[in-house]
């Protein structure tokens, strides 16, 4: 195995891995998907690609036949509300850009962030407290590989596909739920 298909293989196991972050290594995955799914597999993992949007990433495999499965080595973790809120405006505002745009990359800024997600957020009485925390749920997000900040221009981020593979219909109606039950207890 290659030098780069092992970079690849280091990276997919970081998180969600982009072709424009490391061409090289990505086109080594796209060569060796073969070798490089058979070794994920013997750790657990299945290699899911989309060389459309040019992103991959791992996920475990789920084995319901075996009596002993392997420890999850890629863990699932709940997002807080407003992670989970932020991914869900972010998809949405995706769906409503690639229906009006083809080629561009859909970009938000921060101030259009902030101000969205103050529709959804209860504590408006602390207004500097409020943005601290919506600039660290921003960041979470960016680690999670679903914002990516751009150099171009100061506060403006764009939002990645990877995001689409991840937020689909049914993870949506989970979170309806939960939104219905978080609004229940506020009121």
């Amino acid at each position: 195995m290659s030098f780069e298909a092992r970079e690849a293989i280091v990276r997919l196991l970081k998180g969600v891995f982009y072709k424009e972050d490391e061409e090289k290594a990505w086109y080594a995955l796209l060569q060796e998907e073969a070798s490089i799914k058979e070794y994920l597999q013997t750790i657990g993992l299945e290699l899911l690609i989309d060389s459309a949007e040019g992103f991959a990433y791992v996920r475990n495999i789920e084995n319901e036949d075996e009596q002993k499965s392997l420890s999850k080595l890629v863990s699932k973790r709940e997002l807080s509300y407003k992670v989970s809120l932020l991914v869900v405006l972010l998809r949405k505002r995706l769906v409503d850009f690639e229906l009006q745009n083809d080629n561009y990359k859909a970009v938000v800024t921060l101030e259009e962030l902030q101000e969205e997600m103050q529709n959804f957020v209860q504590e408006r009485y602390n207004e500097v407290k409020l943005q601290k925390e919506i600039i660290a749920t921003i960041k979470k997000v960016e680690e999670l590989g679903f914002l990516k900040k751009l150099n171009t221009k100061e506060n403006t981020y764009e939002i990645r596909p990877a995001i689409k593979a991840f937020v689909d219909a049914q993870w949506l109606g989970e979170f309806d739920k939960k939104l219905k039950e978080y609004k229940g207890y506020y009121q």
